[in-house]
């Protein structure tokens, strides 16, 4: 993670980037915070001195402390992660912020927000205009109440499990709630005595009774494009529930990759996709997508090669899918029922999920996942990972070319060329079958093109 703390460094001071040096107080940080949750969100930086990593001192210990104070201090309780990362040896604590879903935000019964580059406590009239601004924020779906929908109509193991879940990674501070009614009033998902949209979502026995989208449609294809379909299965229930069985079901219908050796009688397995992005992409279209669209919900469709999880909706004003695969903010469609996932650790720390999807799929020794935004409709594409490899399996001039080369350096193709004195067509053809069965990785495009030796310690 050095290169993302240096490239937040990079982009410089703003109205959505804050830097504090080593010494800054837990009071002047709180304030920081609570600016950016009024405005647009963004990062504080602590441990950054005049564009410069200075680092922390026992930053484990210190970030741990600053969650805690941040989540008691700051009123309502805001929704935000802390993380430790290094910047050329120093450790630095990054805040991610989004925008605040219930601004405005206090600090010691005072408002505080972001200008420029700097943090300033609002006056009468700022907070007031802070407040309009967030009556129409207010306005979203899953804050209106669900029409008869009642504590009763909830699952009440699933109530009682997120509570305790909650509690125990200090999500509530120390006065966990008494009763399963108090906790959704503190997860702003009660209002004025009435459940909202979110609590159906997230704890409804059958939520479909409630809304008839609120489900999962799993559909198998058999063949590599859409055609005869081989399993549909729709799952519904609470939200957490919900997601733990779509994953077992796609792991059940896409199983292990995985060969047997010559010299032994054990299989090498592997997974076919990797666990933490089939989770993300289940996590991100249940917090993502947009609930009161009709006729649509999320689906997962399962191929030979690949599988797709697509969910109604759109992006933030301004973004493309170019924007998921880097570090970003994290700007939750439904932020109320984002906090509740995030708060079970179902989400990773905010705006860096996509990266660790790459990351992940790229070990496993699967092509990058592809995002896409058309037609009101957001979707991620995971590609199946190649057959694990054995290498006694490899025709001659392969495995011996494969043995040769250290894992370190990249090469291209005029050195396959060189080194088994094939022709430039057979070169790429042979290239084209070692990348197919995940021994190497294509870097770059066009004459820029090398390649890199994948490790079996990146792919087990």
């Amino acid at each position: 993670m050095n290169s993302d703390v240096l490239q937040l460094i990079k982009q410089g001071e703003s109205e959505q980037m804050e830097f504090k040096g080593p010494r800054t107080t837990p009071e002047v940080l709180a304030r920081a915070v609570c600016g950016l949750l009024n405005q647009q969100g963004g990062f504080l930086l602590w441990g950054v001195y005049e564009d410069e990593p200075a680092g922390i001192a026992d930053a484990d210990d210190k970030a741990e402390k600053l969650i805690h104070s941040l989540m008691s201090d700051i009123n309502p309780r805001p929704f935000l992660s802390v993380s430790v990362q290094e910047a050329r040896g120093e450790s630095v604590i990054i805040v991610r912020v989004p925008p605040g879903s219930d601004k405005p935000y206090s600090f010691n019964r005072q408002i505080w927000v972001r200008i420029g580059h700097k943090t300033l406590r609002a006056g009468e009239a700022g907070s007031a205009d802070i407040v309009e601004k967030s009556a129409f924020e207010l306005m979203r779906w899953e804050r209106d109440p669900m029409s008869g929908f009642e504590l009763g109509d909830c699952d009440a193991s699933e109530l009682e499990r997120a509570r305790q879940k909650i509690g125990e990674i200090g999500r509530f501070g120390a006065d966990l709630p008494r009763g399963h009614s108090e906790m959704l009033e503190r997860l702003y998902l009660s209002r004025n005595g009435r459940l909202t949209n979110a609590a159906a979502v997230l704890f409804a026995a059958r939520p479909k009774m409630w809304s008839p989208e609120i489900f999962v449609r799993i559909v198998s294809y058999a063949e590599y494009k859409s055609g005869p379909i081989a399993n549909d299965v729709t799952v519904e229930g609470p939200a957490v529930r919900t997601i733990y069985e779509v994953i077992s079901i796609i792991q059940q219908r896409t199983g292990f990759t995985g060969r047997f050796h010559k010299d032994r009688l054990e299989r090498e397995d592997r997974p076919a996709y990797a666990l933490y992005a089939l989770r993300e992409s289940i996590v991100n279209a249940v917090a993502h997508r947009a609930y009161n669209a009709l006729g649509g919900s999320i689906r997962v469709e399962i191929y030979p090669d690949r599988l797709v999880v697509s969910n109604p909706g759109h992006l933030p004003k301004g973004w493309t899918a170019k924007n998921l695969a880097g570090i970003h903010e994290s700007i939750p469609f439904n932020p109320d029922i984002a906090k509740v996932l995030y708060y079970q650790e179902l989400m990773d720390q905010l705006g860096i999920g996509t990266r660790r999807m790459r990351d992940e799929c790229k070990q496993l020794g699967a092509k990058l996942p592809v995002w896409s935004a058309k037609a009101g409709t957001v979707s991620v594409t995971l590609f199946r990972a190649p057959e694990p490899l054995a290498k006694e399996e490899l025709p001659g001039r392969l495995g011996e070319f494969v043995q040769i080369l250290d894992g370190s350096k990249v090469f291209k193709a005029v050195d396959y060329m060189s080194a088994t004195g094939v022709s430039d067509r057979q070169a790429r053809r042979d290239l084209a079958e070692l990348e197919q069965r995940g021994v190497i990785e294509r870097l770059g495009k066009g004459r820029a093109t090398v390649y890199r030796k994948v490790l079996m310690s990146e792919i087990m």
